[in-house]
């Protein structure tokens, strides 16, 4: 119910500012990407006069579901079970917390405090070109075993179930291509960050990043086998991590070089204050203007 796009031109002293306001059923990072890149060589192409020309669409979301579909019922996933079954049986304490809520309280977003830290550019720099050399790691692995480093050093405790997004666009379902497919394919699934405070640092990255590493498929089959599946539901895919993490990687690259910027006024609000949080503790990484602000 109610609109799915909506647009709005501001003109303002400082020049022409466009609101693109898109529910989140139906777009997800990747896909702002695509809508990015997009309206940018239209706008160019029109600028200079000529007609609009945009690279042809691939396979639609519903072709992708339907295939989806099929991979949760066929033996390709049935050897994700065993992964997931035994990330169920690992002990995990509760987060420490002020007061508990009661059986059927929900915590909503109103409730929340946000505490924002930014990196400098050259702190940001060093983490996407040179930090990666000494373990061969990806930012997550970082992020994440800083994250597991500062839960420890609050709470003493060295397992804690994280729940991580990832983009959901795995190669999984052949004769598929989803590359510019505008629409919402994030996956989410339970990882359990094993991080003991006192080790080393670089053990404690490479011990993050093997565990990483074995989550099969990037954990897509996760939400796969949870909601698509025949079989009845598993304990292990009724995991409720306390803290969720996202990192959205870098927005400002996509608009650099072309007639369109990222507009100085805000947006609003993006969801509800009235929404229910699902996480106690949701931790949001994203580049722009060359630094991370988490």
């Amino acid at each position: 119910e109610g609109p799915l796009v909506k647009l709005g031109l501001f003109r303002c002293m400082d020049g022409d500012h466009l609101l693109i306001a898109i529910h989140h059923l139906v777009v997800d990072g990747i896909s702002w990407r695509i809508v990015f890149e997009d309206f940018a060589t239209g706008y160019e192409q029109a600028v200079r006069g000529e007609a609009i020309r945009l690279p042809y669409k691939t396979d639609s979301f519903s072709a992708w579901a339907e295939q989806l579909s099929q991979y949760a019922n066929s033996p390709a996933i049935d050897n994700e079970r065993e992964y997931w079954q035994h990330l169920a049986q690992m002990e995990v304490a509760s987060l420490p917390k002020d007061q508990e809520r009661a059986e059927g309280q929900h915590s909503l977003i109103r409730d929340t405090a946000t505490v924002s830290v930014a990196w400098s550019e050259q702190e940001t720099r060093l983490l996407l070109q040179e930090s990666h050399r000494a373990y061969n790691t990806e930012v997550n692995d970082l992020l994440l075993t800083a994250l597991g480093t500062a839960l420890y050093n609050w709470s003493g405790q060295e397992r804690v179930l994280v729940n991580l997004e990832g983009h959901g666009r795995e190669a999984i379902v052949p004769d598929i291509d989803i590359t510019r497919t505008v629409g919402w394919f994030t996956s989410q699934y339970p990882v359990l960050l094993d991080v003991d405070g006192k080790a080393e640092v670089g053990q404690r990255i490479k011990r993050v990043k093997e565990d990483l590493r074995h989550v099969p498929h990037k954990g897509i089959g996760y939400g796969i086998l949870k909601y698509m599946s025949q079989h009845d539901v598993h304990p292990s895919l009724t995991l409720q991590p306390e803290i969720s993490f996202n990192y959205l990687g870098q927005f400002d690259q996509d608009l650099e070089n072309g007639d369109i910027t990222l507009s100085s006024h805000p947006g609003g609000e993006s969801m509800s204050d009235h929404t229910v949080l699902e996480h106690p503790l949701n931790v949001n990484g994203m580049i722009t203007a060359g630094a991370l602000t988490l």
